[in-house]
Formats: C-alpha cells, sequence, structure tokens
C-alpha cells in the first residue's frame, strides 16, 4: 500500500514571526479525505556545550506554552543574519552562555514533531570552551540562568523527570551515547 497522502487544498489560518499555521485537505492511501492542521515553524540549531570538566551546558528559562521553567540545550532559530545553522549556533552559545567553542561537530538533523510541525533542529556538538569577554545580550524578551551538569546529574535529573524538552533529552541521550562507543570521554 502507497502510504503517501495527498494535498488537494490548503488554506492560511495565521502568519507570524516564527510560526505559520494552515489547514490542509488530503486524500488519505484509502481515497477518503481527511483535514491536517500544519505548523511552519523557522528552523533552529542547537547544541551540547561541553566544558573541560566534562560538564553539559543547561539554560534555565520560562516556556509560556507549558507555564513551567525548563532545562534546555542552548538554541535558537535561525535567522536572516546567520549563513548557516552552525554560524546561529555560534551566536546562540555567545547569548545564552557567554561563550565561544575551538571545536564543532554537527551531530545531527531531526523534526522536533512531525505530526503538525516541520520544525527542523541542526544539533552540534562542541568543546574547548572560552568564557567571552564580549558577550552579546540577550534578545530584549529572553530571560534564563545557565548551570553545568555531568552526565550522571542529567540521568538523575532524567529519572526525576525534571527534563522535559526533547531536544535536550535527545542530546542527553546522544552524549552517552558518544561515551559509550568510545568518541567522547567521560569523567563521571
Amino acid at each position: 500500500m502507497d502510504l503517501r497522502e495527498q494535498e488537494i487544498a490548503s488554506e492560511q489560518i495565521f502568519k507570524g514571526q516564527i510560526v505559520d499555521l494552515s489547514v490542509r485537505t488530503i486524500t488519505l492511501p484509502n481515497g477518503k479525505t481527511a483535514t491536517r492542521e500544519i505548523v511552519k515553524h523557522r528552523p533552529a540549531a542547537a547544541a551540547m556545550a561541553i566544558n573541560a570538566e566534562n560538564k553539559l551546558l543547561l539554560v534555565e528559562q520560562w516556556r509560556e506554552p507549558i507555564k513551567a521553567l525548563t532545562l534546555e540545550i542552548p538554541a535558537g532559530l535561525i535567522d536572516d543574519t546567520d549563513a548557516s545553522p552552525l554560524d546561529a549556533m555560534k551566536r546562540e552559545l555567545n547569548e545564552e552562555g557567554g561563550l565561544k567553542a575551538e571545536y564543532w561537530e554537527k551531530v545531527s538533523e531531526f523534526y522536533s514533531s512531525v505530526g503538525f510541525s516541520d520544525e527542523k533542529l541542526y544539533l552540534f556538538y562542541c568543546d574547548t570552551l572560552t568564557k567571552l569577554e564580549d558577550k552579546r545580550d540577550l534578545d530584549d524578551d529572553e530571560f534564563l540562568t545557565s548551570h553545568w551538569y555531568s552526565l550522571s546529574e542529567l540521568k538523575q535529573l532524567l529519572s526525576e523527570g525534571k527534563i522535559i524538552d526533547a531536544k535536550t533529552i535527545y542530546a542527553i541521550t546522544v552524549w552517552e551515547n558518544m561515551i559509550l562507543s568510545g568518541l567522547k570521554e567521560s569523567n563521571d
């Protein structure tokens, strides 16, 4: 059976700065029709920033959609001033952590929630970090604090349900797999 759906019509409901919302009418594989609510989202970049003590940087910030404080890896939208996802991540690491990294490695590209959104994230690993004297300011509507965690501390936070952000859970899993496969070192 061919599982692809075919778009018949699309109506844009909302156009915003970060997301657009449309409702699409599609033909299902069985020939019937259905609707899909689709969020088009600007792409973003995120980083697994590892310091000399082999700890991962997380930022704590309020997330209004879930009305909660979250612990997340540094991340941000790729904007028109960025030449690439890596350039966006370098900017974000400067803004959110006041850091620059000598070593960068692209780990993966993934979609945050394919059931309704096309948000694509580019995940990078970086280390050999240096504190910047000329840290960029956060965005006017951005307030956060930063914290460093060892892998064992992160696993404890995960088991306690204190890390709930999908990109961060994914990044911790990737980092642990890098350590287990011998690609990176662990001090735990």
